[in-house]
């Protein structure tokens, strides 16, 4: 089975303006014949949030590489004790992230999880689902890697990849904020078609270009997005 995937993350223009790192973090790595994914967006009010959302890509990466978590729900139970040891010596109020993960193995099966705000679409036998759930409370309030695992938190789904075009996109809320729900299905098969074409470095070129030319030029928010689609 074959993959084609693309991932790009740029710090928002309010973040370059004031000189503060970019919060977000980005994970694509092959494992197995497949792949793992993640998106990370360290919270505004944390102020090294950003080492947060770094720990967080690497905690998915340490806990899908022993194979020891088969459910996608394991997988995010192990992520986060893999986090709170990888932040340390901070403190969780100073590091806390939203998380959203993807894994694909070389027979197109999809584990996917998410705590905390952002977007995760995937398509199926060429049905397109959203995992994020709708969000409730006010703008600025989301969940987040935090002390302890609370398993209602997070929204998990497991799916077979089983013809070309299907995929899993992962963007933080500085992209999925401006996103017209109406609009999800083409922007899904967008993103597919471009980066089915030019592969996973010229992919790369055309996500940084249109995050850095997003289309609401005062969204000063950090941008993130990562692909895996199935080409064969």
């Amino acid at each position: 089975m074959r993959f084609v995937v693309a991932g790009s993350s740029i710090r928002g223009p309010a973040h370059v303006d004031e000189g503060l790192p970019n919060q977000d973090s980005i994970l694509l790595r092959g494992h197995r014949g497949g792949w793992m994914a993640a998106v990370c967006d360290g919270l505004g009010s944390c102020k090294r949030s950003h080492i947060g959302s770094s720990a967080a890509c690497e905690a998915l990466r340490s806990v899908l590489s022993t194979a020891s978590a088969n459910s996608a729900a394991l997988v995010s139970e192990e992520l986060h004790q893999q986090w709170l040891r990888k932040i340390s010596p901070h403190a969780v109020k100073e590091v806390a992230t939203t998380c959203l993960w993807g894994a694909v193995d070389e027979e197109g099966r999809l584990r996917t999880g998410q705590i905390g705000d952002g977007l995760v679409l995937y398509r199926s036998a060429g049905r397109l689902f959203r995992l994020t759930p709708e969000r409730v409370g006010y703008g600025n309030q989301t969940l987040a890697l935090w002390d302890d695992h609370k398993q209602q938190h997070w929204t998990h789904d497991e799916q077979v990849l089983s013809q070309p075009g299907d995929g899993i996109l992962l963007m933080t809320d500085g992209v999925s904020e401006d996103l017209i729900p109406d609009m999800l299905p083409s922007f899904f098969d967008a993103v597919y078609q471009n980066i089915a074409r030019r592969g996973r470095r010229s992919g790369r070129k055309w996500l940084n270009n249109e995050l850095k030319n997003w289309s609401t030029p005062m969204h000063g928010d950090d941008k993130s997005i990562v692909a895996i689609f199935r080409l064969e």
